[in-house]
Order: structure tokens, then sequence, then C-alpha cells
């Protein structure tokens, strides 16, 4: 599928009428609203822990190797509940996934993955509820600075990330409004790589980097508009006023 700035969402794999309703929700109709939906917040997920060594209480990366194919089981109508063990050369974890029984197919018995979540327990009883993850060197989930986006109902940041990656595709379409020299003298990237950066940063300093060019694009056509709004008033006559007295 050939995507452009105009491609409506439902041309999205995955995008069918009920998620489409949702993501209007959120302003998003066409790939080009996928660009200027920018994330509220990032995660930075490069460094990956071993089990033993990874802090407690806060989000890491763990690499290690499923150790048995997960376990499907029902707490009650509507509920699933997917639970498994994952281990490296350090130590073990549960892993365990809430309504996700697809896991139980996705993690294959003596396959390293990457896993994205907060490590709880002690000693060697830790575990991971709902982590993220994706098999060793995909850097689909992993291996980088990830966007945390603003949702609704129905709408998981996974699902938004992938069709945001996928809304890259239409970059190259996208008009630049500063010129060479302008970028040049206040050191502003283009705007293409703006775009790329502010959504899948390669480095903190490159999100700095992205966020300064789109602030100042934004500011500058502020201030063009404002301009050009005062040349025409000053080009406008003031009309006379014209007295009409009254009849009767």
């Amino acid at each position: 599928m050939t995507i452009t700035l105009d491609t409506p969402v439902t041309d999205f794999p995955g995008v069918g009428p009920a998620r489409a309703k949702k993501l209007e929700k959120l302003g998003i109709l066409r790939a080009a609203d996928l660009l200027t939906y920018y994330p509220r917040d990032y995660e930075d997920r490069r460094r990956i822990w071993s089990i033993r060594a990874a802090p407690l209480g806060e989000k890491v990366c763990v690499s290690a190797l499923a150790a048995e194919r997960p376990v499907l089981s029902y707490i009650r109508k509507g509920m699933e509940l997917t639970k498994g063990r994952i281990v490296d050369g350090t130590g073990q974890a549960a892993v365990t996934f809430f309504n996700q029984n697809y896991v139980r197919k996705a993690l294959q018995p003596g396959q390293t993955y990457f896993f994205y979540g907060t490590l709880t327990g002690e000693g060697y009883r830790r575990s991971m509820v709902n982590p993220a993850f994706e098999r060793e060197g995909a850097h689909q989930l992993t291996g980088g600075i990830f966007p945390v986006y603003p949702l609704t109902a129905g709408i998981t940041n996974r699902f938004l990330t992938g069709l945001v990656r996928a809304g890259l595709a239409c970059l190259p379409q996208v008009q630049e409004t500063l010129g060479d020299d302008l970028r040049e003298t206040y050191d502003l990237v283009p705007v293409e790589q703006a775009y790329g950066s502010i959504h899948f940063p390669a480095s903190w300093e490159a999100l700095t980097k992205a966020r300064r060019r789109l602030m100042f694009e934004e500011l500058f056509c502020l201030n063009l508009g404002l301009t050009l709004i005062r040349g025409r008033r000053g080009e406008q006559r003031a009309c006379p006023f014209v007295r009409q007295d009254l009849e009767g």
C-alpha cells in the first residue's frame, strides 16, 4: 500500500470502523494527523539488564529465555490469565499476562526475547505483569527510545506506535517550510528529520533538535501570520462616518 499524507487511517492494517472512531476522538483521521500526534513522554529501552541485576519497581528491559510454554487459565468470565517463566544466567522470573491469550503461542520455549516492564519480587522470586516483549534483534519494542502517546479507551500505546511507524512512510511528502539559509543560521534540522525524531529519536540529543525545529517553525509561522495581518490592517483606510439624521 502506498501511503500519502491524505491516506485515511481506515486504510491502515488493523484499523476497522470501531478503531477508526476511537482514533477520531484523538483527532487522527489520516496519515498526516499521525505525524503531528506528538508523544506525551518517552521511555528509554536501550539498556538491557539481567534478571538478577535489574532494579526493582521501575520499568526495565530484560533479555531472557522462555523456559516453558505459557499456560492459559480462566479466572472468571471475561478474564483470562496467561502465565509463563523466563530465565537467564542469573535467575528466573514469572511473567503474567491478563487477557492476552496470543502470548501462549507467541512465546516459544527455548527462544530468547527482550521483555520490557516492571520487575518486582525478592530474591529469586521475581515477576513481571503484562510486559511488552519481542524476539531478540527485532527492535520494534525495545533497543531504543520509544514514544508514549496520549490514549483513549480501546487504543493501546503499542498499537498507536505501530500505526505512527507505518505513517512515517509519507514523510518524504512533507513540504519544507523553512529555507536552507534560515535552517543553517539557526542550526535547525530538516522537517523530515524533525518528524522522524520526534516520534522515534535515536538519542536524547536528536529529540532535543527535533523539538527545537518544530517549536521554531510554529513560532515563525505564527509571527509571520501576525505580521501579514498587521500589514493588511495598515493598508486599509478608515471608513468615514456618515451622519444620518432621523426624519420626523
